[in-house]
C-alpha cells in the first residue's frame, strides 16, 4: 500500500507510448505541425511577448524566441524526435530532459499573455517528475553512491508510480485550494460558477468574434443557476474525488477505479457546463486506469476458465513479479 509495484514491460511501453501522443497532440496548437495543418487553435508563433510572465518567464525572458516560426517548426521536430527515443527507451535521461524542457517552455510562454490556462499542467507535472526519477542513479552517482531499489523493483516501476503522484498531486493541490479559499460554503456556492462560465465564452468570443459563442455560454451559465442542486452534486462530488485522489497511490484496483472516476467527472463537468480538461482525462487514462494491463488480465482469466491447464504469467501487483508478457529487450 502506497509504494512502487513492478510492471511488465509492455504495460510500461504502451504508457509511454499513449502519454507520448498526449504530449504532442498538446502542443500541436502551439507549435507549427510537421506534416499537415493544425486543426487547434493559433499559436505561440503569435506571441512575440511575455506582457505578464509566469513560472520559469520571470527569470528566461528570451522564451520568446520560441515564437519565431522557424524555431517553433525546429522545436517541433526536436520534441518529436525526444519522444520516439521516450517510446523506446533509449537515453530517457536525456530523452526526458529535452521533452520536458520544450513543454514547460512552450507553456510558460502561452502562460504569459495575461489569460492563464492550467489544463496542461498536468502533463508537464507527469513530464517532470518522470524526468527526477530518470536522472536518480545519475544522481546517486554524483555523491559517490548506488540508487538500490526494492527485490523486483526497476526504474521504470518507480517512474509510474511517481507520475501517478504527480496526477494525484495535481487534482489534491485543487482540492485543497478550494477549501483553503472557502471552506464548505465552496460546495454552497459552486452554482456561482454560472459567472465564470461567462467570463469563459466571453473570451473565446472575443478571440474567434462568432456569436454563437456567446449563445452557448449562456446555456451553459443557465443550466448552473437553474439547476444550482444538481450543479451542486456534480461539482461537489467532483470535489471529493480531488481530495483523496492520493488513494490512487494503493495499488491497481484503486487507481484504476479512481481514474475512471476522475474521467467521469471530467465528462460530465464539460457535458453540463462546458468546462472541459482533455487532457487531464488522457493522461488519467494513461496512467491510472492502465488499460493494456486489464485487457491482458482478461484475456488470461478467460484463457484459465476454458482451459485450466493454462499457465498465466504471474502477478505483476506484486514487487516481487516477473512477468513473462514482456516487449522487446530495448524497452527498459
Amino acid at each position: 500500500m502506497f509504494r512502487p509495484y513492478a510492471h511488465a514491460r509492455y504495460e510500461v511501453f504502451f504508457m509511454r507510448l499513449l502519454f507520448a501522443v498526449v504530449v504532442l497532440l498538446s502542443v500541436d496548437h502551439m507549435l507549427p505541425p510537421l506534416l499537415g495543418e493544425s486543426s487547434g487553435t493559433p499559436g505561440i508563433v503569435q506571441k512575440a511577448k511575455m506582457p505578464y510572465p509566469t513560472g520559469i518567464g520571470h527569470v528566461l525572458p528570451f522564451l520568446t524566441v520560441l515564437a519565431d516560426e522557424t524555431v517553433a517548426w525546429w522545436t517541433h521536430l526536436v520534441l518529436a524526435t525526444g519522444l520516439v527515443l521516450y517510446i523506446s527507451g533509449f537515453v530517457l535521461p536525456i530523452s526526458l530532459a529535452v521533452v520536458t524542457a520544450i513543454h514547460i517552455a512552450v507553456f510558460t510562454l502561452n502562460n504569459s499573455q495575461g489569460s492563464i490556462h492550467h489544463g496542461y499542467q498536468i502533463i508537464s507535472v507527469t513530464l517532470l517528475a518522470q524526468c527526477i526519477v530518470a536522472w536518480l542513479p545519475w544522481g546517486f552517482r554524483l555523491f559517490g553512491k548506488i540508487l538500490v531499489l526494492p527485490e523486483g523493483l526497476h526504474l521504470r516501476d518507480l517512474s509510474v508510480y511517481y507520475s501517478q503522484l504527480a496526477i494525484a498531486g495535481c487534482y489534491v493541490i485543487a482540492g485543497v485550494t478550494k477549501m483553503l479559499a472557502s471552506g464548505p460554503m465552496w460546495i454552497v456556492k459552486s452554482p456561482l460558477i454560472a459567472v465564470q462560465i461567462h467570463k469563459s465564452f466571453d473570451q473565446k468570443y472575443y478571440e474567434y468574434l462568432d456569436p454563437a459563442l456567446l449563445e452557448e455560454g449562456h446555456k451553459y451559465a443557465d443550466f448552473a443557476v437553474q439547476n444550482p442542486n444538481l450543479t451542486r452534486l456534480i461539482l461537489g462530488g467532483g470535489l471529493f474525488l480531488e481530495l483523496f485522489a492520493f488513494l490512487v497511490l494503493i495499488g491497481r484496483r484503486s487507481a484504476a477505479l479512481l481514474g475512471v472516476s476522475l474521467i467521469a467527472m471530467h465528462l460530465a463537468i464539460g457535458c453540463t457546463m462546458a468546462l472541459h480538461f482533455p487532457q487531464n482525462q488522457q493522461t488519467d487514462f494513461v496512467f491510472l486506469v492502465n488499460a493494456p494491463f486489464w485487457i491482458v488480465a482478461a484475456y488470461t482469466w478467460l484463457r484459465r476458465k476454458r482451459c485450466p491447464c493454462f499457465h498465466s504469467p504471474r502477478n505483476t501487483n506484486t514487487p516481487s513479479a516477473h512477468p513473462r508478457l514482456t516487449g522487446a529487450s530495448i524497452f527498459q
